[in-house]
């Protein structure tokens, strides 16, 4: 009897243990159902749903507040270093936005609509980090995957069609909301209802189908599923009709090739650069043998937009570094958290683009002289957090993180990460996925120590 009695203690740790366990693979799949509502959205607006467009708009923000809420409730969150700065810099900002906007005669509502374009997303970095460990990041991977089969036939259905046809409707079932590259040829909304997200989540499966490979090795019916996988993506890629996707190949691909090159070279690592050299060949020979009036109209395109707006590398270095002209025009107090953006400036009846079409400029036009270097500074830091952390996996054998900073480097550098939630959401998720690989990885170690040792590192983690 004394035996029973002293081994209940153990029976009550494994007991919660198991519970706890259970929750964290809730708040897993939780992730995955919202990240799948993003894709859910698109289609509801413009196919399916298209007079409820406006409020389908809010689809997943219920769902992502009560899943921050039970993390918190939970003890399901990543609080530490970086993700503790980005917390804190929301939790100010909030009240400081609430003053810009009561200062511009904008009501409680603009206010709420510009804090969910900056942050609404934000806390789901800090959600993955805190839950993922190595198999839900590649099971992840693999749903991106496996969805990009079909959204590439998706997107080549959008291309070959008329601008008219009915997969090429834009929000609220607009017929005429196709966007064309010329010749007939239409840019591909693939599930979303305009282009810049298609782009960013085409970018972002690029860089879950390079994690994917670098995890290590597969079988042979993994094998397949890759091969499929980069014909999907490949195709992707080359049918955005984006000058932008051209960027972000090279950005992520390069980071990826610096990373493996940086680590201490093994035969593995140069069959693996070799790999992506090869996807990249493969992405040019699609564009040329399959779909060769698409190059021709990116060709066009690339000659009207550089007298337009300049090459594309003025274009990048407008989108990086524009905010330097914002700091000389923009308010002391600013104009209003997220009113330059779309959605907001729509509702509040401003006009598009006023405060600067690149997102760094917006950020200092929105945000003030006090806020706006402040947060450009927080997203500079960690665009080289990721990095570094990324390159210290790397160093560590574990590669698969590469891609995904580069996708996160990209957007919080160049790109967009307060334009719309839909872009926030994909970043956030990237930002989450880079933390949870190194949480992992520490804790695949931890399980190696004694004991002592793991305590004191458990207490860290």
């Amino acid at each position: 009897m004394s035996k029973v009695l002293g081994d209940r203690p153990a029976v009550y740790r494994a007991r919660d243990a198991h519970r706890r366990e259970a929750q964290r693979r809730g708040v897993v799949w939780a992730t995955l159902l919202l990240f799948l509502l993003l894709l859910v959205e698109g289609p509801l607006r413009k196919w399916f749903l298209p007079g409820l467009a406006g409020p389908l708009t809010l689809l997943r923000d219920p769902f992502a507040l009560l899943l921050y809420a039970h993390c918190i409730n939970k003890g399901f969150i990543w609080t530490r270093g970086m993700a503790q700065i980005w917390l804190l810099f929301a939790l100010v900002s909030a009240p400081f936005a609430l003053q810009q906007y009561a200062l511009n005669g904008y009501g409680i509502p603009g206010w709420l609509l510009g804090l969910r374009t900056y942050w609404m997303y934000m806390p789901i970095a800090f959600v993955i980090a805190a839950t993922h460990r190595r198999d839900d990041i590649l099971r992840f991977l693999r749903v991106v995957l496996a969805i990009a089969i079909p959204y590439a036939f998706l997107v080549a259905r959008q291309y070959g069609a008329p601008p008219f046809a009915f997969v090429n409707w834009g929000v609220a079932g607009d017929i005429q909301g196709a966007v064309a590259l010329g010749d007939g040829i239409v840019r591909p909304f693939g599930l979303f209802t305009y282009t810049a997200p298609n782009v960013l989540y085409t970018a972002f499966t690029l860089a879950a189908f390079l994690a994917y490979y670098l995890t290590g090795p597969k079988g042979w019916k993994q094998q397949a599923f890759l091969v499929a996988a980069g014909f999907a993506v490949a195709t992707m890629s080359v049918l955005t009709g984006s000058r932008t996707i051209y960027f972000q190949v090279a950005a992520i691909t390069g980071f990826t090739l610096i990373g493996l090159l940086a680590t201490r070279p093994t035969v593995r690592t140069v069959r693996r650069i070799a790999a992506v050299l090869v996807f990249i060949g493969l992405v040019a020979l699609i564009f040329v043998k399959v779909f060769p009036d698409m190059l021709v109209a990116m060709g066009e395109r690339f000659e009207s937009a550089s007298r337009s707006e300049g090459g594309l590398w003025n274009r990048i270095y407008y989108n990086a570094f524009s905010f330097l002209d914002a700091l000389d025009d923009a308010g002391l107090l600013g104009f209003g958290m997220g009113a330059g953006t779309p959605g907001v400036a729509n509702y509040l009846r401003l006009p598009n683009l006023f405060l600067g079409e690149s997102d760094t400029q917006r950020n200092v036009n929105e945000l003030g002289l006090i806020l706006g270097p402040l947060f450009l500074l927080l997203r500079f830091t960690t665009a080289f957090w990721l990095g570094a952390m990324a390159v210290g996996l790397a160093r560590r054998r574990d590669h698969s993180a590469l891609p995904i900073a580069g996708f996160a480097m990209t957007s919080f550098a160049f790109g967009a990460v307060t334009n719309s939630t839909i872009e926030a959401l994909l970043v956030w998720t990237a930002v989450g996925l880079v933390i949870a690989a190194r949480k992992s990885l520490d804790l695949e170690r931890l399980h190696q120590q004694p004991t002592e040792p793991r305590q004191a590192m458990q207490h860290n983690l």
